[in-house]
């Protein structure tokens, strides 16, 4: 992609310090009577040598401004394409949606590609826990009370196993919980549960560990010697999630949110019931329609605000720029787009029109549409080369942050800024090293003037003199 346009702007703002040092202003300590008329000439000579780099930095100003507003909406438009592809992807999948016979019990959500079915969930035994056990004996110090005789312990959790060291310093309990917490096993991986100290009563403190993910593992503390003792209890050791499916498909998971036994489809076990006989049904789902649709006028309607706000006498930085039209081209083509069967275009859907070509949804249009016509609207919608959907297409070809017309034009601006930017830098070099040449010409002119207006003073003292001697006239008896 393109230099964007917060980027030229901070270029920009940059070049525009590096030129205000190059034409600030010089001066001269002047000498002589006329010495603020030539630093008048030279103010004056600065200003007309700075008209062009002033034209410059205008042209370059409506730059920037042209970039920043293609970056909106480039935006605007890859937006509206991904709102159109979702409603292709809507239609492709139904819009299906689950509902639960006993949400309290089981819930399920659609993640994928499924056609209208019902599951059956019965004897839900158990769902998934973590394994969480405390130590078998309380201590009486947390900080002191030594926990380990031999100062070495074993920690396992399922597979993983890991050697914990303590040290006469750390041979207690909360020095064990540390220890626990950043455990690893002998490939360098972490050992995932949390130890912590609980404190039951004074004197009475016991090691609390848990692991973080459900499920039945094996979590045990040992130690390290031959037939050592354990140092925590056995009496919850996890649990996995287990039901039927369709009252003959087992299952056994260490989580209560199962994805991977029905693809698209996530069951969500909240409570063991084994009497449970819940049923998950699978039909389209009318309100997602209608939440896409209004995400898609919603969209809709900032991008055409958008270009609107680049034509007519008020327009923006854009005004006659080909990809307005190009993009009032594509949504036009939306706007326009005729299908086939009951559902036949936008208006259909409960999407209308106002007068300045704002769109809005009527909601209550979608949710009162029949079975036949809902999946008449899948059709309508399409796909990612059928139906409206596939008009997604025109927009990316606008909006492709590579390979988009939009781009394109913000690439050709980037390398215009560029050049102006060189160009301004290049005449305020120029019209700094004229104004330093200048300066020190008049500085060298009103050293001269002084050196005359000197002579001249001494002249008129030598006349005065030469006139009071002679005629015994003063010209200035009082100067």
């Amino acid at each position: 992609m393109g230099t964007s346009a917060s980027s030229l702007g901070s270029t920009a703002s940059s070049n525009a310090a590096t030129v205000a040092a190059l034409l600030a202003p010089q001066t001269f300590v002047g000498v002589s009577q006329y010495s603020s008329d030539l630093q008048s000439v030279l103010t004056r000579a600065v200003q007309i040598a700075e008209l062009p780099v002033t034209a410059l930095q205008s042209e370059d100003t409506a730059v920037v401004s042209k970039v920043a507003a293609l970056g909106t909406l480039q935006s605007s438009v890859n937006t509206l394409a991904g709102d159109l592809t979702s409603l292709g992807t809507l239609a492709q999948s139904q819009a299906l949606g689950a509902t639960s016979s006993d949400p309290s019990t089981v819930t399920a959500a659609v993640d994928g590609n499924l056609a209208p079915t019902t599951y059956t969930i019965s004897d839900i035994t158990s769902i998934a826990s973590a394994a969480s056990e405390t130590s078998t004996t309380s201590f009486a110090d947390a900080a002191s009370t030594q926990v380990s005789p031999g100062g070495t312990m074993v920690l396992t959790l399922g597979s993983q196993t890991a050697t914990i060291n303590l040290t006469s310093a750390t041979n207690n309990l909360q020095g064990l919980a540390n220890a626990i917490n950043s455990a690893t096993d002998s490939g360098g991986n972490s050992v995932p549960v949390t130890a912590s100290v609980i404190t039951a009563g004074a004197n009475e403190n016991y090691l609390s560990v848990s692991a973080n993910s459900p499920g039945a593992t094996t979590l045990t503390l040992t130690e390290a010697s031959a037939g050592g003792a354990d140092f925590l209890t056995q009496t919850n050791q996890g649990s996995n999630t287990v039901f039927t499916l369709d009252n003959n498909i087992p299952v056994n998971s260490p989580s209560t949110s199962i994805n991977d036994v029905i693809p698209g489809l996530t069951f969500n076990i909240l409570q063991a019931d084994p009497a449970a006989n819940v049923s998950i049904s699978l039909s389209s789902d009318p309100t997602q329609l209608s939440s896409g649709l209004s995400t898609f006028v919603s969209d809709y309607n900032t991008l055409l605000g958008q270009t609107q706000a680049q034509m007519g006498t008020t327009a923006g930085p854009l005004a006659g720029d080909s990809a307005i039209y190009q993009i009032e081209g594509a949504m036009q083509q939306i706007v326009s787009y005729q299908g086939s069967g009951a559902i036949q275009s936008l208006s259909d859907l409960g999407i209308s029109l106002s007068d300045t070509g704002q769109m809005s949804l009527d909601s209550t249009v979608v949710s009162g549409l029949s079975s036949s016509q809902v999946q008449s609207a899948f059709t309508f919608l399409g796909s990612s080369t059928t139906g409206l959907a596939a008009l997604a297409l025109n927009l990316t070809e606008l909006g492709d942050p590579v390979t988009g017309v939009i781009q394109s034009e913000v690439t050709g601006f980037n390398q215009t800024d560029q050049n102006l930017q060189s160009q301004i830098l290049t005449k305020s070099t120029q019209i700094s090293q004229m104004q330093s040449n200048l300066q020190l010409q008049l500085a060298a002119a009103d050293a001269n003037i002084a050196a005359l207006e000197s002579q001249q003073n001494m002249l008129n003292t030598t006349i005065e003199a030469m006139n009071y001697s002679t005629y015994g006239y003063q010209a200035n008896p009082n100067g």
